[in-house]
């Protein structure tokens, strides 16, 4: 016979114990890698998204990124195509969005009324999107990059050297979002509650500031480096 067949002489219930726990562990050590790899699997930050003077007239908010797999790669799980619309490039991930909110302490209302500097209501929130067309996948690092006009800074005292208070960050794809790691930050808080509160605090308010912070490329197309085609709106 091909297998093992346990007789009641072999059939030690230690051994069978321990092969349960054993199965248990391995079963447990999958789902664990699994769930693990949901977050940074497809896109994932490569560094701090920063804040820069990049001239006179604009401050820069960089936000490094790599690309590490094809999402339709993943969702094949190693099936081909079948169809002509089912094909596609695996080297270039296509309709990729990029979308950023972020929020600054407004000095110039906060000193007038000698606010706690962690008080949000001083919070001023804005957002902006970038939508690839087509981007390719080589894992090199990319840069999605915004501008923020320098006379709003100047206008809200942000300073010489403007920090966020805090950001929130989404990839998404045709309805898909891709999670990553710290895409959520607000100021030194870590625990889930504070940073669910201030993304939806920056989701809400930011529409009262909607065109301000502007994708970097709409100036000029030195900020579509390694970004490939996007769509202009």
């Amino acid at each position: 016979m091909n297998g093992i067949v346990l007789t009641k002489t072999q059939a030690n219930p230690m051994k069978i114990f321990s092969l349960t726990l054993f199965i248990a562990f391995i079963h447990c050590q999958l789902f664990c890698q699994v769930d693990g790899q949901e977050i940074d699997k497809v896109i994932k930050l490569d560094g701090k998204i920063s804040v820069s003077q990049d001239s006179e007239r604009w401050l820069k908010i960089s936000v490094p990124f790599l690309i590490n797999e094809h999402p339709d790669l993943l969702n094949m799980q190693g099936k081909r195509p079948e169809t002509i619309e089912e094909m596609f490039n695996p080297l270039f991930l296509n309709n990729l969005k990029i979308r950023i909110w972020i929020s600054f302490l407004n000095e110039f209302k906060r000193k007038e009324f000698r606010g706690d500097r962690k008080d949000v209501r001083y919070f001023d929130y804005y957002s902006a999107e970038i939508e690839c067309l087509s981007i390719e996948i080589d894992r090199k690092t990319k840069k999605a990059e915004f501008l923020f006009p320098a006379t709003i800074a100047k206008k809200c005292e942000l300073g010489n050297y403007p920090k966020l208070t805090g950001y929130v960050l989404e990839f998404s794809r045709n309805g898909e979002t891709f999670e990553v790691s710290d895409q959520t930050s607000f100021l030194n808080y870590d625990k889930d509650e504070y940073l669910e509160k201030y993304r939806m605090e920056a989701l809400n308010k930011s529409s009262s500031n909607e065109g301000i912070l502007i994708p970097g490329y709409t100036i000029n197309d030195i900020y579509l480096k390694d970004l490939g085609p996007v769509l202009i709106k």
